[in-house]
């Protein structure tokens, strides 16, 4: 607890008004304790021609928090489900079917078929013609 004290008092210390790093008005703030110290730690070395660049890129940065309602907002906006236009009738039971796609109601008629067991035979083996046989029983 002691040592936090002494670094509090270290920092409370305002430094001497003639120094060249403390031009302005010296307060008893930790910033200005570390201004010196960050102010030497951010300089960098970049070639002129990127140095214009540079300063944009440094000061594209958000200024306030967002706040919640305007995050919601970005997520949300612009993300809206398209229309389905590729839409075809189905040769079997006439109902509208996305194309390239099966037909949902004679999928969920051939799955109740299975449940029901219809259409296989004691061995697990299909009995009768199946959907799309196209050769007869000569």
């Amino acid at each position: 607890m002691a040592s936090i004290l002494l670094r509090r008092g270290a920092f409370a210390a305002a430094p001497a008004a003639t120094s060249v790093l403390w031009r302005t008005t010296a307060s008893s703030s930790i910033f200005s304790f570390l201004v010196p110290t960050l102010a030497v730690g951010l300089r960098i070395n970049i070639p002129p021609i990127i140095s214009e660049i540079w300063e944009s890129i440094l000061k594209a940065v958000p200024k306030k928090k967002q706040s919640h309602s305007r995050k919601r907002m970005r997520q949300l906006a612009g993300k809206a489900l398209q229309d389905i236009k590729a839409l075809n009738e189905c040769p079997g039971c006439g109902s509208l079917k996305r194309s390239h796609h099966l037909c949902p109601t004679c999928v969920n008629e051939i799955k109740q078929m299975w449940k029901d067991g219809m259409g296989v035979g004691s061995s697990g083996t299909p009995t009768g013609p199946s959907v799309g046989d196209t050769k007869s029983s000569n």
